[in-house]
Order: C-alpha cells, then structure tokens, then sequence
C-alpha cells in the first residue's frame, strides 16, 4: 500500500493545473499542450493552454500566434489580427504571422491592409505559393484586376502545375467577359488533376451560365462521383435539373443535399419552392419554416410561407406572414391584393377593403402616368435569383447560391495549417473512450458495448462513459468541468487511495479529453501496474500512445511548415509496436469487445501489415455487423491488397450503414479511372 501511496503522489505531482504561482508553470508543456489542442480542433480549449503561457511569459511571440491561429478558426477575426500584431511586435521576421493576420483582414474585407500583409511575408520569402495566392484574391477583390491577372501569370511561372492560379485566372476572365478563354483555363487545371471534384464542380457551374445544361449536368454527375458528401453539389446539380425540366430530379438531389447537411438553408428554400410548384403544399410549408428558423427576417421566405399558408386553409397564419413582410416592404402593392383576399376569407371586411384600396391607388397611379408605368423592381423573366436578391416579388425564384468567394479559384489559401492531413484516402479513426460524442455528424451511429455499460457503471466517472472515434471541440463548460474532475480524482487519489486504479484511469481520460497525453499516459502506466487484469486500462492506454504518436509525427505541421508526412512511414514508428501490444493484452481480457479488434486492425493496416489488420477487421465485423468503420477500413485494406471486388462489397456495405465516403473510394478505383 505504500507503494500504492508513493505512486499515486508521484502522478500527483504533475498534475499542473492547480499550480498557484505563474513562475512555476511549465510553458514549454503549456506550449506543447496547446499545440497538440490545436491540431485536434480543440480551438477553445488550444487557447487556454496558449493564455497560460501568455500571462507568464507575455514576451514571447509564439503564443501570441498560435492563439491567433485558434482565433481565425472560431471565426474571431479581430482577435486574431491583434494577436498577430502582438506576435509580430515581438518577432518581425516570422512569415505566418504575416499570413495569419493578412487572413484575419481578409475575412473583413479589408483587402487594401491584408495585401500588405501578404506583400511582406512575400518579402520574407519570395517563393511562399500560398501568400501569393492570397495576394491575388486581395488584389481582385479591391477591384485591380488587371493586377490580379498579372500577379497569376507570376505565379504560374514559378508554378506552372499549381491549379488554384489556373481557376483564380479563369475567374478573373470571366469577370472580364472572356468566357471562352475562362472555360480553357479551368480544363487545364483539370488536366493537371482530373480527380478533383471541386474543380469538376466549378466547371459545371460556368457550363450552366453559359447556359450548356447537358455539359453541366455531367460535370456535376461526376463531381458528385468522386465526392458524394459534398451537399452543394446536389444543390447545383439540383438548380441544372431545373434548367432542364427535370423537377424530379432536381428534388431528389435536394433531398441528398439535405441529408447531407440538415441545416442548409438555400437547400430547404429550393425544395420548399419546388414542393409549392407541384402542389406539394404542407411540405413546402415544413421547408420554409426550417428557413426561418434559421433565418427569421427572411422575407421571401416568410411571402411564400404565407401564400402557402392561404392555400392549406390557415388564413390566420396566412395574414400574419403577410402582414410582416409588408411592414418591410409598404411598396410590396402584390402583398396587399394578397391579404385583401386573405382577410375576407376571415371575414374582416374593413381590412380587406383597406387593402383593396391601397392596390386600386397603384392601379391608377400606373394608369395616369402619361409616359406608360414602367417599375424596375417589376419581376423580370429569369428563373433564378442571387441568394442576396431582397426583392420580395422574386420570392417564387429559385435560389443560386454562388458567389466569387465560395468559388474553386477564390478561396483563400493557407497551406501551413496546423492540419495537414490527406483527407482523400485514409483509414477512419479508431475508437476510444470519451464522455463527449459529435452531434453535428451527418450519420452519428450510437454505439454501445456491455463492457463498456460495465465500467461506466462503476461509479469512478463523472459522467456516463462513451464510445467514440470522432474529435470533439469542447466548449467552455466541458472544459471547466474536465479540470475540476481532475481536481476531484487528485485529492481522492491523495485521501483515499483504495480504488486507485480506476481513480486514475478516469484522470487519464480527462487528461485525453484536454489532449494532454503525457500525463495521461503517465495515469495509465500507474493504473496498470495497479490493475493489470482490466482491460479498459490496457485499451485507454493504447488509444493514448496512438495519440502521442500522431502528435509527434505532425511536429512539422505544428510548427506551420509547408510539407505533408507520408503516412506510409507509419511502419518505421516503432511506438506502434507497444499500441498494439497494450492492444492484444485488452483482447486476451475481453475477448468478446468488438473494437479493440477494429483498433488493433487498423494500427496493423496503418504499419502496413495488411493480413494481420484482414483477420482483426474480420473478427471485429463477427462480432458487430453494424460497425461501419471496420468494413470501410478492412475495404481500403482490401483496395491495397488489390482485391477489388471484396473490396468494393465492404465499401458498399460502408456506405450502407452510413459512411457516404465509401461511394467516393469506389469511383477513384473503380475501372475506367
């Protein structure tokens, strides 16, 4: 027992955050943990960690910079500018600075200040691709683009292969008019990489105003092809179809679009729209009110709902909505005939008539006007209508939601982001344990496991233990009460150390949450020298080690360098040999527990040992059908392994159960590609 207290206290003593004297803080941890959080997205919590090393050592330039990092990415874009004004005010010469805040004025349109911004990182380093670029669509979007296309050329003559010029330059002609030599450029930048699905996407739009619907639509099939989570591309598609006719075609892809991404609101006004031109009324009425609830000053929206409204018998409803819009819009002469007729369908004959007049004074207004009424906010002929279009007699239009911005070429640029990651191909993640589960996923299975229900409910944990491979950004609460259990397990650790395995398994999980995996692999070494017959101990720590291993092998991305690590030189980490052993003691222990098989099949299959990741996956797959990750994982094993048919049938099956990534695997390797 001794023993016991005497390691308890060593654990004990690295537990940080409760130092009360800023000169005892370890900045350099501080540093290195704050990092890490921002690799992970943990963007709020990254900025605790960098605050900490701010008030103790507010001279140095780095934290400044990297909580601007983290400012940029919650979208705090005068924050961010202020800490790298404070970064660079310590460090003049650090070229991110210079592109982290010329992005922060970016985002607020002060496009004059952030190419200056992006002019002296460039003077720092001539060769830096990515602040050209950004100086590009700052020179463009202040309106010199004659410049903009001139900086293009001298991009494109250090980089002659480099594809964001090649659409930037397109753009740019099409604004000048030059659809043809537009179009060109876009095709060479497909030459350079026919894979790429944005850039697919992006012709397709510039086929459909040039009014090549058939052309377009295929560009957007094949966009959609090789990425069919991307749920803008069914709304463009969608708009194409409508072009031609196809109002059932154009609904289905609004209903993907949708699935995809719940939330989206040009996609609910569209299929509400379509809905109201066949008929489909209460339907409609349920995507509009989708709209307005994200958006309640929407007036189209709020017109059409009220037209709906009328058509389904809710008169109340229908004069309410009416009533709102013309109170933003007196002129709007359609929306009183409209309630006129309303409010005598609701016996309210003065206001009916009240209205009627207003309508019958602009009748004659248009009457007497010797030189013939013409109103240029009269609906013109078009089908379609910009998504910052507030004339509310338009509301019937289908919305095209595209701006220069949002286009392939027009996207800022910042390559040294502190995720660098191959999003193309890669093996889904494996599980670990969590208290906290993403509910913004599109497809967020529930996964559970009785040995998992077991040990939550042993009474060692502040909340209900869960099963989890997605990262989580935590707020502010989260992150409060994850310091005050560690807080709670340190003193129960010190006071009563009879439970202590446990005690310090579930400290391991709050350091884990707070990506502070030193001290929770630390935790997890004392919990199984005290407790090496649990499993859980054995699958934390494995999931944990991963974890540093992951971090160490990005240090080239946390220190915002341009490159990229090759996972292939996985298999030359030697640390991946003690995951999976700590992995192969939790299922000689629980042999039965599904995921430590996905685990360990996908350590394997990460350290290129194919065979032994297939008989893992397929075991994991035994022992849970619905565990989507194994099959899309033991599919892309399969794909490596050049077994195309089986492998295919697992990504099939992935894609079944929800990983709509999977589809996008198939085409890349499918025949014919």
């Amino acid at each position: 027992m001794k023993q016991g207290r005497k390691i308890i206290a060593c654990v004990a003593s690295l537990f940080i955050f409760g130092v009360p004297l800023q000169a005892q803080i370890n900045t350099d941890r501080m540093m290195s943990v704050g990092r890490t959080a921002l690799y992970f997205d943990d963007y709020v919590l990254s900025i605790q960690y960098f605050n900490q090393v701010i008030n103790a050592k507010p001279y140095l330039a780095e934290p400044y910079f990297y909580r601007a990092v983290a400012k940029l990415s919650l979208e705090d874009y005068r924050g961010a500018e202020q800490d790298c004004s404070n970064s660079l005010s310590r460090n003049p010469f650090v070229v991110n600075s210079y592109q982290v805040r010329g992005l922060a004025r970016v985002y607020q349109e002060r496009y004059t200040e952030a190419a200056d911004d992006f002019r002296a990182g460039l003077r720092l380093d001539p060769g830096n691709t990515s602040l050209r670029h950004n100086l590009i669509l700052c020179l463009a979007k202040s309106g010199k683009q004659q410049d903009a296309i001139l900086a293009v050329d001298t991009l494109l003559a250090s980089s002659p292969r480099y594809a964001p010029a090649m659409a930037m330059l397109s753009d740019l002609l099409w604004e000048q008019g030059d659809s043809t030599e537009a179009l060109e450029w876009v095709n060479k930048a497909l030459d350079v990489n026919r894979y790429d699905a944005d850039m697919i996407h992006h012709r397709g739009v510039m086929l459909a105003r040039m009014e090549r619907y058939e052309e377009a639509e295929e560009d957007l099939d094949r966009s959609i092809y090789l990425d069919p989570g991307n749920a803008g591309a069914y709304i463009t598609r969608a708009m194409i179809r409508y072009f031609r006719n196809n109002l059932n075609g154009a609904l289905a892809d609004y209903d993907l679009s949708i699935m995809i991404d719940p939330a989206n609101v040009t996609g609910h006004y569209n299929r509400g729209n379509l809905r109201a031109q066949i008929g489909d009324d209460n339907r409609a009425i349920e995507d509009f009110d989708i709209v307005l609830e994200a958006e309640p000053d929407n007036m189209m929206a709020t017109f059409y709902r009220g037209v709906l409204r009328e058509n389904t018998g809710d008169y109340r409803g229908a004069e309410q909505d009416m009533t709102r819009v013309l109170e933003e819009y007196p002129q709007f002469v359609q929306g009183y005939q409209m309630r006129s007729e309303v409010r005598e369908k609701l016996g309210d004959r003065r206001g009916a008539e009240e209205d009627a007049m207003v309508v019958l004074r602009e009748q004659n207004r248009r009457f007497n006007n010797a030189m013939g009424y013409s109103d240029p906010e009269d609906e013109d002929d078009s089908k379609t209508r910009e998504r910052s279009d507030k004339n509310v007699r338009n509301y019937r239009k289908i919305v095209v939601d595209e701006n220069l911005e949002n286009s392939t070429g027009f996207s800022s640029e910042y390559r040294g982001k502190v995720q660098n990651r191959n999003v193309e191909v890669q093996f889904l993640e494996p599980y670990r344990l969590t208290y906290y589960r993403d509910n913004n996923l599109t497809v967020n299975a529930v996964h559970g496991s009785k040995v998992v229900d077991d040990l939550s409910a042993s009474g060692c944990f502040m909340s209900e233990i869960l099963l989890d491979n997605h990262d989580v950004q935590l707020d502010e609460r989260q992150i409060d009460r994850l310091f005050a259990d560690i807080g709670q397990r340190t003193q129960i650790l010190l006071d009563d150390p009879g439970n202590a395995w446990c005690m310090l398994l579930a400290r391991a999980i709050d350091f884990a949450l707070l990506q502070d995996f030193t001290n929770a692999e630390s935790d997890l070494d004392n919990a199984v020298s005290l407790n090496p017959d649990n499993w859980a101990v054995w699958f934390c720590r494995a999931q944990v080690r991963a974890r540093s291993i992951q971090v160490r092998r990005a240090e080239q991305d946390m220190d915002l360098k341009q490159g990229m690590t090759d996972a292939r030189d996985n298999v030359a980490e030697p640390g991946y040999q003690f995951v999976l052993r700590d992995l192969s003691y939790a299922i000689n222990l629980e042999p039965s527990f599904a995921y430590a098989y996905y685990n360990r099949g996908t350590f394997y299959a990460l350290t290129n040992d194919f065979h032994a990741a297939l008989v893992d996956l397929d075991k994991a797959i035994e022992l849970d059908e619905t565990l989507a990750e194994a099959w899309y994982n033991r599919g892309l094993v399969l794909v490596l392994l050049n077994r195309m048919d089986d492998a295919f049938r697992d990504l099939s099956r992935a894609g079944e159960l929800g990983i709509y990534s999977a589809y996008n695997i198939i085409k890349r390797f499918s025949k014919g590609d």
